[in-house]
Order: structure tokens, then C-alpha cells, then sequence
């Protein structure tokens, strides 16, 4: 009888240790993940990098799982790449608001090749090497072929508009704002309505994705004609806690990185359709340049942003992605 007691006792206990290896095995990894703007924001980033989440919790199976900690009330968008490199955050969606940091990134909106191509011919891997100093990875972009356009007060009809022109202004646009013998002026994207309403300025660059930030109601142009038309957002995620992944997840991160990467393209077309649609029912006008000045104006952009790096980072390095990302 006493055998018999001790075997129940055996089998009990085992059964808890094995409940136990059980619920660790089954505890599910959750990411937490920043974005550059308000997690509500109507955004062709914000869609694709919700889309990606979905597909990772989709695939995740239980296992893992990313979450939205916030956006920039959480931490700034100048903070959020250094939070995410200490491992305050696991993600973030962001732009080029660290070039100071990674000098490379801030040729992701001069890539003239398709995100496909981006990956397999080595530049996304190249970016990928240079953001590991600083401990973070680099997971893919959120959004392309979209590009920035001229907001204004007056209609931009030639590149002679620009002439002295007062515009909103960071260290990535000011060669390219100089360039056009504007003059361009400090300003964060928070203080872009105010700047515009209360005259410090009269144009401003961003994404057509611009009604959320109010822009209908202190400029009446946009300039439709884009400029560095790949974007810049990107998904980057704290390197070390990638690495400690099993490497099953860690394909689960990328396999959606890369199904999203197919798909972004009619997300961005789509959503790019229906705001030029809600700006334009709030009476924006939009303008063009004559085609050679287009055309004009877009490689001044591009050489602009290459031309400040190559004081950066050297004429090697950007030749090296000038010779990935440049079509021939």
C-alpha cells in the first residue's frame, strides 16, 4: 500500500513538472512596437506596417506576437530609434530620423529599384549592416513608390516658383531646397500647421497623406509632381532580442516582411488614390511642372541628398549604393 501511495505521489509530481515545461514552452513572446506618428494615423506606413503585425500574429500561431506600445506620445520620433537600440521597445516604425546615427539610410528614397530587387541583390542586407552598430536590425521597409510633394500657399507651376521661397526645411531637404534657390527653414513636422498659418513659412514638403495633419487648411497647392518617389520608412527592430529568437520566429518576422513587400505597392496606390480624393473634396488644387522641369526637379532631389553624403560617407561608399539602387 505504502508503494502504491508513493507512486501516486511520483506520478503527481511529475505531472506538475511537466504542466510546468508545458506552460513555459506555450508562453507567447509579445514585441512591443513605436511608431513615427500616432498609431490612428491615416498613413500608407502605418497600413502596411499594421498589415505586417497581422500577418506575424497570424503566423506567430501563439508563439509570438507584436503589439503597438504608441507612437510618438510615447516616446519622440528623435527617441524612438534610441529606445528601441536599448531595448526600451522592441520596434519601431520610423523614417530617416537617425541619419546622424546611420548615414546609409538616408538613401532609401533614392532607390530607382523595386523592393524585391532591394532585397535580392543586397541592398536591404547593406542597410542591415550598417544599423547593427547601433543594435538594431533591419526588418524592411513600410511603404514605396509614393514619394513627397510641395505644399503651398501659391501654386507651384515652375521651378522659377521657388525663387526665394520660404519652406519647411530638415538637413535631409536643404541641399535640395538650396538647390532650388529657396529658402529653407528649420522646422519639426509638429510645428509644420502653425509655421504655415502663421506665415514663417509658405510651403512645406510631405506625403500626400497629408489631411490628418490639417495641411487643406493653410495651404491651397500641391505640387503633384513627387520627389525621392521610394519613400522612407522603415522597419527596424532591437538586434539582440531578434538574435535571441528561436530561429523559427525569426522567420516568421521576415516571411511576413516579405509578403507585405509584395502586397505594398496596391496598398500604397490605393490609399495614395483616396487622400488625393479627400484633399481635393477639401479644395485643394494640385499643379504640375512642365515635364523637363519635372524631371529636372526629381534628380535635383536625388543628387541633392547624394551629393551631402558622399561629404559623409565618401565617395566609395556611395558608389557602392549608388551601384545597387541607381537603375541604369
Amino acid at each position: 500500500m505504502r508503494g502504491l501511495r508513493q507512486t501516486i505521489r511520483s506520478l503527481t509530481a511529475a505531472s506538475v513538472v511537466l504542466a510546468g515545461v508545458a506552460g513555459a514552452q506555450a508562453e507567447e513572446i509579445v514585441l512591443k512596437a513605436l511608431t513615427y506618428a500616432p498609431p490612428s494615423k491615416v498613413e500608407d506606413s502605418m497600413a502596411v506596417f499594421k498589415a505586417w503585425i497581422d500577418k506575424v500574429n497570424a503566423k506567430g500561431e501563439g508563439k509570438l506576437r507584436v503589439e503597438i506600445l504608441g507612437g510618438p506620445e510615447v516616446f519622440g520620433v528623435g527617441d524612438q530609434v534610441n529606445a528601441v537600440s536599448k531595448g526600451l521597445a522592441d520596434i519601431t516604425l520610423t523614417f530617416t530620423a537617425h541619419t546622424a546615427l546611420v548615414p546609409e539610410v538616408d538613401t532609401l528614397g533614392l532607390s530607382g529599384i523595386t523592393v524585391a530587387e532591394e532585397r535580392e541583390n543586397g541592398y536591404l542586407a547593406l542597410l542591415d549592416e550598417a544599423h547593427s552598430k547601433i543594435n538594431l536590425k533591419v526588418i524592411g521597409r513600410a511603404a514605396t513608390q509614393s514619394g513627397f510633394f510641395i505644399f503651398s500657399k501659391e501654386p507651384i507651376e515652375s521651378l522659377a516658383d521657388f525663387e526665394g521661397m520660404k519652406i519647411r526645411s530638415h538637413s535631409g531637404y536643404d541641399g535640395f531646397f538650396r538647390k532650388l534657390n529657396a529658402n529653407p527653414i528649420g522646422m519639426n513636422i509638429s510645428e509644420i500647421y502653425g509655421g504655415l498659418e502663421r506665415g514663417i513659412v509658405t510651403a512645406a514638403p510631405y506625403n500626400i497623406f497629408a489631411y490628418d495633419l490639417g495641411l487643406h487648411e493653410v495651404t491651397d497647392y500641391m505640387l503633384a509632381d513627387p520627389f525621392w518617389y521610394s519613400h522612407t520608412t522603415v522597419t527596424l527592430m532591437n538586434r539582440k532580442k531578434f538574435d535571441s529568437l528561436p530561429a523559427e520566429l525569426q522567420a516568421v518576422l521576415i516571411d511576413a516582411q516579405i509578403e507585405i513587400e509584395a502586397e505594398m505597392a496596391d496598398i500604397v496606390a490605393k490609399m495614395a488614390e483616396e487622400e488625393r480624393k479627400r484633399l481635393a473634396e477639401a479644395g485643394m488644387t494640385f499643379t504640375n511642372l512642365p515635364p523637363e522641369e519635372a524631371e529636372q526637379f526629381r534628380q535635383m532631389a536625388t543628387e541633392s541628398r547624394f551629393e551631402v553624403l558622399e561629404e559623409i560617407l565618401g565617395a566609395d561608399r556611395v558608389a557602392e549604393i549608388k551601384a545597387l539602387i541607381v537603375r541604369q
